[in-house]
């Protein structure tokens, strides 16, 4: 069986340098469409980003191509975006029901797929 990105997808931790953060969150992939919510502790409080776009995935890469941008707190400045331009291809690698996104920073997104 193929795996397929397709779905919804709970964020585990987000690892920088070696070192991963806790992230509570939400990753939906269906139909072409992406859209994700998520919060990371920070020592000023939780930021929190609220992302959409569209996305596409061809063997063990996933393009993200952002449109909707909603990204603050913690001591971060409020970025909002509604015609963000930007695409980032991540390579992914599939562990059961277990999704590892690297994405171009060589930073790695470790999520789980939410039960049904």
């Amino acid at each position: 069986m193929t795996p397929t990105v397709e779905g919804v997808w709970e964020t585990k931790t987000y690892v920088v340098g070696g070192n991963g953060t806790p992230v509570d969150g939400v990753l939906f992939l269906t139909a072409g469409r992406w859209a994700t919510l998520y919060f990371v502790p920070g020592e000023q409080g939780p930021w929190g980003s609220a992302e959409a776009g569209e996305y596409r995935f061809e063997g063990q890469r996933l393009t993200f191509m952002h449109r909707l941008i909603f990204q603050g707190g913690g001591g971060r400045p409020l970025q909002i975006d509604q015609q963000a331009a930007r695409e980032e291809e991540c390579a992914v690698v599939f562990a059961g029901d277990r999704l590892t996104i690297s994405f171009p920073s060589g930073n790695h997104l470790h999520l789980e797929r939410a039960a049904a």
